[in-house]
């Protein structure tokens, strides 16, 4: 799920974009598994990936309903990948984005662009499953 870091500039935004969803890695991930499970069985529709060699996930969903986890990133979409909702990358994510699937290998799907990391994969389509997202 993740491509070689790449080196960019990123700038803050003058408005936040809207969150979409929420990313975590080493130890944030079992307080972000945690909470998404909670809104799941409360009845909240999100999707999600991981990246279990290199420790990461990816919860995505309504605004409302994502999890929070304390050092969890936050990301929306920028012409179709997804970045920082409190930063902008230089380039800019429209230019980047047939570059970022060309070295993915990622013709479609997911795309998270990060401050030194790309994380590529299938977008999930499918509802978020409890009882997978407990045993993972």
């Amino acid at each position: 799920m993740s491509a070689p870091p790449l080196s960019l500039q990123w700038r803050g935004r003058d408005t936040p974009l809207p969150a979409a969803a929420v990313a975590a890695s080493g130890a944030v991930v079992a307080e972000l598994r945690a909470d998404a499970l909670m809104r799941v069985t409360a009845g909240a529709h999100l999707r999600a990936c991981a990246g279990r060699e290199q420790g990461w996930l990816i919860v995505l969903g309504d605004r409302a309903e994502l999890p929070w986890a304390d050092g969890a990133i936050y990301l929306g979409w920028d012409d179709g990948v997804l970045v920082p909702t409190l930063a902008q990358p230089w380039p800019c994510a429209d230019l980047l984005r047939e570059p970022l699937r060309h070295l993915t290998n990622q013709q479609t799907g997911l795309i998270a662009l990060l401050p030194g990391l790309v994380l590529a994969g299938p977008l999930p389509r499918e509802p978020l499953d409890p009882a997978r997202l407990a045993s993972s």
